[in-house]
């Protein structure tokens, strides 16, 4: 490196700051004012846009010993008070399905030009981690309009109040894919009918307090929302009966979360409140719920569960199903160890049978298995900023799912973070319920690095325009492999299928796809990747809709890329 002349202390603290608000405000307004005023045009990835993955450069950095995640920052080796890390890249694709249309597909060529750049700042009271990409896609032969991408996630925590209040406030852009049974493509390249344009933001403060021994006290408000935009060369007319688009949606709410404290030992206790109003063109959905769990330790591994209360969710438009009621569910906890723990609780909820567990087991620092299931009831869109909720902050500044971290604190090499759910069903504006069941096993050995999900969901609505039978299905399995051939060359091996049933017909969607990266230097990487997707839509598809027919799509890039 240059060496510097020696300046004074004032200086190099002024110099400090300078660079901070340049980096940071270079982040917060690409990623702002690009994603309004670019997707209003339209937006596309050339990579994966309903996945932001870690930039190139954060991928590149050594990773840190850190404890067992406990909240949204995970505790480790205190990283560098303020990085800063970017990227340029270009790139040139075949495809065989510009379009992304059922028959007479047409192939073309498409160069893709962008950048990216990562920034976390880190002080005593303020942490700010982000991650901003841009991608232009331009079709030679004209077959789709140029696109634009803007993907974003962006995590701030605001110590205001030390010990008693802090802010915390998150950020996304996406594209987002409208329907799997539409227009889709290999490796999710955005085009005209097929995505929306997303970004959205949630701020929640926590105030907390103790009540002496006794308990603890945490009192969350909640506001957010979501807000989408259609990619240039889209139609406002839906192309899919019944299936009518994303819409913008506004978030507001309040929990109010008591726990028990040190005086409590074998029996500990929950008492939770919350009021959350989802507000959206179609109308207001409200869900006020108040519930206790209690949880009795038999011994040292293994515990007894309880949970008791009462939900009440009403909405503009009655509801199809009466589903206030109480919730009583009992179940246990099992806990081997620091590595290995195991809830489960089932009963009733929503006037029906409900199920809830999580699972996560390390058998080594770099082997986990996470499971999780869930009972919701929602909008599509809700969904996007639930995922929102999941995202937290290593100790290198990388921004990744709760639920994909090694107990060193490093996330794997193949997770990304995922805004739609695997199994992805359609925006159609319809107030559902979600039952989700969710299984991952990821593992990074020396050089050869694994990850396997299996999924399922099922959707029962409970308002709205209903195409096809009131409850859909959607399930299947997603498994990738990667290898570290020599110091320089990596190979990944990916692949998916997914099975869903919706608007009275079926789908069976299989993709793959292959990666040989080489670094050239440690700034330049240059890499050949091909993507392939086949949907083979039943005959009620086919008769529904020319969009959800059956199709194939593949692509081959030749990528290039510099850090900075």
């Amino acid at each position: 490196m240059r060496h510097l002349r020696p300046m004074n202390r004032a200086m190099k603290s002024r110099t400090v700051q300078i660079a901070r608000l340049t980096a940071v405000a270079s982040i917060l307004c690409a990623g702002t004012g690009a994603a309004a005023l670019a997707q209003e045009d339209g937006a596309s990835d050339a990579t994966t846009p309903i996945k932001v993955a870690q930039s190139t450069v954060t991928k590149n950095r050594p990773p840190a010993t850190a404890k067992k995640p406990t909240g949204e920052t995970i505790v480790g080796t205190p990283p560098p008070a303020f990085d800063f890390y970017g990227a340029v890249h270009a790139a040139e694709s075949y495809v065989n399905n510009a379009s992304g249309l059922p028959g007479g597909s047409r192939s073309d060529f498409l160069s893709s030009v962008g950048l990216s750049a990562h920034v976390r700042d880190l002080t005593s009271r303020v942490t700010l981690s982000a991650d901003y990409t841009f991608n232009a896609d331009f079709y030679a032969e004209g077959r789709q309009p140029t696109q634009f991408t803007n993907s974003l996630l962006a995590l701030g925590d605001l110590d205001a109040i030390p010990e008693y209040l802090t802010i915390g406030a998150k950020a996304f852009a996406t594209p987002v894919v409208t329907s799997d049974l539409g227009v889709i493509t290999a490796g999710n390249r955005v085009v005209a009918n097929g995505f929306r344009s997303s970004y959205g933001y949630f701020v929640q403060p926590v105030l907390k307090f103790r009540i002496g021994n006794f308990a603890d006290s945490q009192t969350m408000p909640l506001y957010g929302g979501s807000y989408f935009t259609r990619p240039t060369g889209s139609t406002p007319v839906p192309v899919i009966p019944g299936i009518t688009g994303p819409e913008d949606t506004t978030t507001r709410g309040v929990t109010q979360r008591f726990t028990s404290g040190d005086d409590f030992d074998r029996l500990t206790w929950n008492v939770i409140g919350a009021f959350v109003e989802t507000k959206r063109k179609q109308g207001l959905l409200s869900d006020k719920a108040g519930s206790s769990t209690f949880k009795y330790a038999i011994s040292h591994e293994f515990s007894l569960l309880a949970t008791g209360g009462y939900e009440a969710i009403s909405d503009t438009k009655p509801l199809a199903h009466n589903v206030s009621g109480l919730i009583a569910m009992g179940g246990f906890a099992l806990t081997l160890g620091p590595d290995f723990d195991l809830e489960i609780e089932v009963g009733q909820k929503y006037r029906d049978i409900s199920y809830l567990g999580s699972l996560r087991y390390s058998w080594s620092p770099t082997a986990t298995i996470v499971g999780s299931a869930n009972d919701s009831i929602t909008t599509p869109e809700g969904q996007l900023l639930d995922t929102l909720n999941n995202l937290i902050s290593t100790p290198n500044g990388d921004l990744t799912s709760k639920y994909d971290v090694f107990d060193n604190g490093a996330p794997p090499l193949l997770s990304t973070f995922d805004f739609q759910a695997l199994g992805n069903l359609s925006f159609d504006q319809n107030i559902s319920r979600y039952q989700t069941l969710y299984l991952t096993w990821f593992e990074d050995l020396e050089r050869n690095h694994f990850n396997l999900s299996v999924f399922g969901t099922r959707r029962t609505f409970l308002s709205g325009v209903l195409v096809g039978p009131p409850r859909t299905t959607s399930y299947g399995s997603r498994i990738g492999f990667s290898r570290d051939i020599t110091p320089l060359l990596l190979g990944t091996l990916r692949g998916a299928y997914t099975t869903s049933q919706e608007l009275g017909g079926s789908a069976r969607i299989f993709s793959a796809g292959g990666e040989l990266r080489y670094s050239l230097t440690r700034e330049m990487q240059i890499s050949f990747r091909g993507d392939y997707l086949d949907r083979h839509s039943s005959r009620e598809l086919v008769a529904l809709s020319p969009f959800t027919g059956s199709l194939s799509d593949y692509r081959f890039t030749l990528y290039v890329s510099h850090t900075f």
